[in-house]
């Protein structure tokens, strides 16, 4: 059992290792949200509180993985986009930690769980531990939350159900989507569990009051704002049919992302059909011996993304439906095809066992190679190498004032300048352009402009900015241009 126990600590600390090779040449990827995160992470260091650089109160998304970076930038005196490449390597040994130690509590065939640890290395999981994004730490405490509820399900020890219930308040605290899975536990509690009526509901309502004494510091810490910001506004804008076209899509990239993977899954289909009574027979002792459990993963399954679909329809019609979305789900997915695994392994069909656990594996492997490989060489969205070695950044800099700038890349001010950025003016604003550029001429503005970013035509372009100012106020490089009075300053 000791033996067992350090193989899967050395795995996970293999996983940690490896993730922080492939991260630490240009660090975490960057998007919009990652960006967001990382100015309340610094004002948080600063001991501003949980607000943007404007001083105003952000709760449109929940405060601890800001938190979390915050306290690791100062507890190592690093800058918060380097501790947030540490506590992805620390997180992710604790959720291949976490997920291994819940096969190994189901009984489960230590090479099955150390296989189930390579498999969870190599899956799509782990590419939400490339970004500087909340769904790392999302995904320990889910993990944290599940292995202390099926604890309590074999011993019924209240500690048990208590350590879950924070661990769902720290989840909440980190995304709100995460009261999905709160509530698939509160639903078990009250109807799945055997007990009596009463004991079920006090049971439920124990489980429910830690839940909000562990969330309740943040409501109360938002009053402390005479008008606190709104962190989600309903209105109604049903799902279109393409976003739920995505959630296949995604679900049969996991599994099918290369052509080797739909080779071998071909070769496991038909080994499944010739052997299906076995299979069957496993199946349904995988039920019988496991019941409680595969309850509660088929709630997972059907009420996260049922809350998707609620979320997306009538709050926030810009969430995506893909890997990094629906990453909670396949964990809990591999449980189940692991402990099918775990089966097939114990009844020596060796060949079933094989082909299967090899299938999972190659078509992990293969499909986010390409993924962590860019990653590695070339980095992710804002902070990837482009953007690292940029001109105009390296101008910027070097040559500092305290101009107000505006620009096609906020977000890029942020990150390698810790400055805001003013958005340049719509192209259908022609007076806004008009005050621009007489700004710029009395020296009290200036314009910086990437060529790279592409995907705001709906700003004043950079040939327009070029022809309403001429040569005198231009400063040209390989990847954009800034546009200042250099003489006046």
């Amino acid at each position: 059992m000791e033996k067992s126990f350090l193989k899967i600590h050395l795995l996970a600390l293999f996983g940690a290792s490896l993730l922080l090779i492939i991260n630490w040449p240009y660090d975490l990827g960057f998007t919009p949200d990652s960006i967001s995160y990382l100015e309340v992470a610094r004002n948080l260091t600063a001991g501003d509180g949980v607000v943007n650089n404007e001083g105003g109160l952000v709760n449109h998304w929940p405060p601890l993985f800001a938190l979390s970076i915050s306290f690791v930038s100062l507890i190592l005196n690093i800058d918060e986009v380097q501790s947030g490449t540490i506590l992805m390597s620390i997180l992710f040994y604790l959720f291949l930690t976490v997920n291994m130690n819940i096969l190994r509590l189901l009984k489960v065939n230590n090479l099955v769980v150390l296989i189930f640890g390579f498999c969870l290395i190599f899956s799509p999981v782990s590419l939400n531990f490339i970004n500087f994004l909340s769904e790392g730490l999302f995904l320990v405490l889910l993990s944290i939350s599940f292995y202390f509820f099926l604890k309590w399900m074999h011993n019924h020890r209240t500690k048990n159900l208590l350590i879950c219930a924070l661990s769902c308040s720290l989840f909440f605290l980190t995304r709100y989507a995460g009261i999905a899975f709160i509530g698939c536990y509160c639903l078990y509690l009250f109807f799945f569990n055997k007990e009596k009526l009463v004991h079920r509901s006090k049971t439920t309502l124990s489980f429910v009051s830690i839940f909000v004494l562990g969330v309740m510091p943040w409501f109360i810490y938002q009053t402390n704002f005479e008008k606190p910001k709104i962190g989600r506004e309903i209105a109604a804008h049903i799902i279109p049919i393409s976003k739920i076209q995505d959630f296949g899509i995604t679900i049969v990239r996991w599994f099918l992302g290369s052509k080797v993977a739909i080779i071998l899954f071909a070769i496991t289909l038909i080994l499944c059909f010739l052997k299906r009574k076995i299979v069957m027979a496993q199946v349904l002792t995988i039920y019988k011996m496991n019941k409680n459990l595969v309850q509660q993963i088929f709630l997972f399954l059907f009420f996260y993304p049922l809350l998707l679909v609620i979320s997306i329809s009538f709050f926030d019609s810009y969430t995506p439906i893909n890997n990094r979305i629906l990453s909670p789900l396949l964990s809990f997915i591999l449980i189940l095809f692991f402990l099918f695994l775990n089966l097939l392994n114990e009844n020596k069909e060796k060949l079933l066992f094989m082909t299967s656990a090899l299938f999972l594996l190659l078509s992990f492997s293969i499909s986010i190679f390409p993924s962590l490989k860019r990653h590695y060489v070339e980095g992710s969205g804002y902070s990837n190498k482009a953007w690292v070695e940029s001109q105009t950044l390296s101008y910027l800099k070097k040559n500092t004032n305290k101009k107000p700038v505006f620009s096609n890349g906020i977000e890029l001010g942020k990150l390698h300048l810790n400055k805001d950025f003013n958005m340049l003016p719509r192209q259908n604003e022609p007076i806004a352009i008009d005050k621009l550029i007489k700004k710029i001429k009395k020296a009290e503005a200036k314009v910086v402009f990437f060529e790279q970013v592409n995907w705001r035509n709906y700003l004043v372009s950079g040939h327009k900015l070029k022809e309403l100012v001429g040569e005198d106020y231009l400063l040209e490089f390989k990847d954009g241009f800034i546009i200042e009075n250099f003489i006046d300053e």
